[in-house]
């Protein structure tokens, strides 16, 4: 019985639509925080603070290109790829 409850959260944490739609949040909130530290870019250095934007997003496309190539290969561990996915968006947002 403690095998079925066991399957059943895996099953809900690999499923795609929930990873997918955590990593759209997880971009969305990474925009949120580059949104707050591009006011801290010089303005000397005419970037025009866009820079933390462009990461959080290409970071974000680039973590569901990987969740969707690489579930299949980590069928139970395919969540992982989302959750370091998110982390390194949201950090990659903050710095140049």
């Amino acid at each position: 019985m403690e095998t079925e409850k066991k399957s059943e959260k895996t099953t809900f944490l690999n499923g795609i639509g929930l990873n997918i739609f955590t990593i759209l949040i997880g971009t969305i909130i990474a925009v949120i925080v580059a949104s707050n530290t591009s006011s801290e870019m010089p303005a000397s250095s005419n970037h025009g603070a866009i820079f933390p934007f462009f990461n959080a997003i290409l970071f974000g496309i680039l973590t569901l290109i990987a969740y969707l190539s690489f579930k299949n290969v980590f069928i139970n561990y395919s969540w992982l790829i989302t959750l370091i996915g998110i982390l390194i968006t949201i950090f990659a947002s903050t710095k140049i």
